[in-house]
Protein backbone atom coordinates (compact mmCIF):
# COMPACT_ATOMS: atom_id res chain seq x y z
CA UNK A 1 0.00 0.00 0.00
CA UNK A 2 1.55 3.20 -1.40
CA UNK A 3 1.11 6.34 1.11
CA UNK A 4 1.71 9.68 0.92
CA UNK A 5 4.92 11.91 2.94
CA UNK A 6 2.66 14.69 4.04
CA UNK A 7 4.91 17.31 6.55
CA UNK A 8 4.31 16.39 10.37
CA UNK A 9 2.91 12.84 9.14
CA UNK A 10 4.54 9.45 9.34
CA UNK A 11 3.78 6.68 7.07
CA UNK A 12 4.18 4.40 9.80
CA UNK A 13 1.75 6.26 12.41
CA UNK A 14 -0.25 3.59 14.09
CA UNK A 15 -4.06 3.53 12.61
CA UNK A 16 -6.16 5.75 14.77
CA UNK A 17 -9.58 5.50 12.90
CA UNK A 18 -12.85 4.54 14.12
CA UNK A 19 -14.05 3.54 10.73
CA UNK A 20 -12.49 0.82 7.85
CA UNK A 21 -11.71 3.41 4.84
CA UNK A 22 -10.97 2.30 0.87
CA UNK A 23 -8.75 3.70 -1.18
CA UNK A 24 -10.55 4.73 -4.49
CA UNK A 25 -10.84 8.03 -6.41
CA UNK A 26 -13.79 9.60 -6.82
CA UNK A 27 -14.67 12.84 -7.95
CA UNK A 28 -16.53 15.45 -5.19
CA UNK A 29 -18.16 18.66 -5.83
CA UNK A 30 -17.88 20.72 -3.58
CA UNK A 31 -19.40 24.88 -2.48
CA UNK A 32 -17.58 25.88 0.94
CA UNK A 33 -19.63 27.97 3.43
CA UNK A 34 -19.77 30.83 4.26
CA UNK A 35 -18.75 32.24 0.37
CA UNK A 36 -20.18 29.74 -1.41
CA UNK A 37 -16.95 28.85 -3.40
CA UNK A 38 -16.96 26.03 -5.61
CA UNK A 39 -14.09 23.59 -5.73
CA UNK A 40 -13.80 19.65 -7.11
CA UNK A 41 -11.68 17.19 -5.21
CA UNK A 42 -10.38 13.63 -6.03
CA UNK A 43 -10.54 11.39 -3.03
CA UNK A 44 -7.99 9.46 -1.69
CA UNK A 45 -9.58 6.75 0.32
CA UNK A 46 -13.61 7.16 1.70
CA UNK A 47 -15.55 5.53 4.68
CA UNK A 48 -19.41 6.11 5.86
CA UNK A 49 -18.18 8.85 8.46
CA UNK A 50 -15.29 10.70 5.80
CA UNK A 51 -12.67 10.50 3.47
CA UNK A 52 -9.43 11.79 2.44
CA UNK A 53 -9.37 14.13 -0.05
CA UNK A 54 -6.37 15.81 -2.28
CA UNK A 55 -7.02 19.50 -3.29
CA UNK A 56 -4.67 22.11 -5.36
CA UNK A 57 -6.38 25.20 -3.18
CA UNK A 58 -5.57 25.02 0.95
CA UNK A 59 -8.69 24.82 2.63
CA UNK A 60 -9.04 25.72 6.67
CA UNK A 61 -9.51 23.38 9.26
CA UNK A 62 -13.68 23.27 10.36
CA UNK A 63 -14.43 24.54 6.91
CA UNK A 64 -17.77 23.81 6.14
CA UNK A 65 -18.98 22.22 2.87
CA UNK A 66 -21.65 21.10 1.12
CA UNK A 67 -20.73 17.75 -1.29
CA UNK A 68 -22.06 16.29 -3.54
CA UNK A 69 -20.12 12.60 -4.27
CA UNK A 70 -20.33 10.84 -7.29
CA UNK A 71 -20.19 7.47 -5.57
CA UNK A 72 -19.92 3.93 -7.86
CA UNK A 73 -22.48 1.88 -7.13
CA UNK A 74 -20.51 -1.21 -8.20
CA UNK A 75 -16.54 -1.90 -8.59
CA UNK A 76 -16.79 -1.76 -12.00
CA UNK A 77 -17.73 1.74 -11.20
CA UNK A 78 -20.61 0.76 -14.17
CA UNK A 79 -22.89 2.61 -12.31
CA UNK A 80 -22.47 5.96 -10.47
CA UNK A 81 -24.66 7.98 -8.10
CA UNK A 82 -24.95 11.23 -6.57
CA UNK A 83 -24.41 11.64 -2.58
CA UNK A 84 -25.04 14.67 -0.91
CA UNK A 85 -23.38 15.28 2.63
CA UNK A 86 -22.90 18.19 4.78
CA UNK A 87 -19.23 17.79 6.26
CA UNK A 88 -16.28 19.88 8.42
CA UNK A 89 -12.68 19.75 7.04
CA UNK A 90 -10.97 18.27 10.22
CA UNK A 91 -7.26 18.58 8.84
CA UNK A 92 -5.44 19.85 5.91
CA UNK A 93 -1.75 19.19 5.46
CA UNK A 94 0.84 20.22 2.47
CA UNK A 95 2.53 17.66 -0.04
CA UNK A 96 6.09 17.61 0.25
CA UNK A 97 7.40 19.44 -2.78
CA UNK A 98 9.59 16.19 -3.56
CA UNK A 99 6.66 13.84 -3.78
CA UNK A 100 4.56 16.05 -5.73
CA UNK A 101 4.86 16.76 -9.70
CA UNK A 102 4.56 19.74 -11.37
CA UNK A 103 1.29 20.34 -11.18
CA UNK A 104 -0.02 18.32 -9.05
CA UNK A 105 -2.14 18.49 -6.18
CA UNK A 106 0.00 20.20 -2.93
CA UNK A 107 -2.28 19.71 -0.25
CA UNK A 108 -4.62 16.53 1.13
CA UNK A 109 -6.86 16.64 4.29
CA UNK A 110 -9.40 14.92 5.56
CA UNK A 111 -13.33 15.46 6.22
CA UNK A 112 -16.68 14.55 8.54
CA UNK A 113 -19.47 13.96 7.10
CA UNK A 114 -21.58 15.52 9.86
CA UNK A 115 -24.82 15.03 7.84
CA UNK A 116 -25.94 12.78 5.50
CA UNK A 117 -28.94 10.25 4.83
CA UNK A 118 -28.58 6.73 6.38
CA UNK A 119 -29.45 5.61 2.65
CA UNK A 120 -26.42 7.42 1.34
CA UNK A 121 -24.38 6.18 3.61
CA UNK A 122 -25.41 2.62 3.51
CA UNK A 123 -24.46 3.28 -0.85
CA UNK A 124 -20.75 4.08 0.93
CA UNK A 125 -20.61 1.01 3.14
CA UNK A 126 -22.22 -1.54 0.34
CA UNK A 127 -19.72 -0.12 -1.92
CA UNK A 128 -16.85 -0.62 0.36
CA UNK A 129 -17.93 -4.28 1.42
CA UNK A 130 -17.99 -5.08 -2.22
CA UNK A 131 -14.45 -3.90 -3.34
CA UNK A 132 -13.45 -5.48 -0.05
CA UNK A 133 -15.02 -8.63 -1.00
CA UNK A 134 -13.59 -8.59 -4.61
CA UNK A 135 -9.69 -7.76 -3.32
CA UNK A 136 -10.00 -10.94 -0.79
CA UNK A 137 -10.19 -8.81 2.40
CA UNK A 138 -12.23 -7.88 5.45
CA UNK A 139 -12.47 -4.31 6.16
Amino acid sequence: MKREHVKGRYSRQQERRKFSRIEDNIFIFCKLKPDYRVIEWITKDISEMGLRFESDKFILPSTFIEMEIYQPLDYLKSRIVSIYALANVVWVKEIKKRRRYKGSNRYIGGVKFTKISKQDRGIIVNYMKEKFKKRGCSP
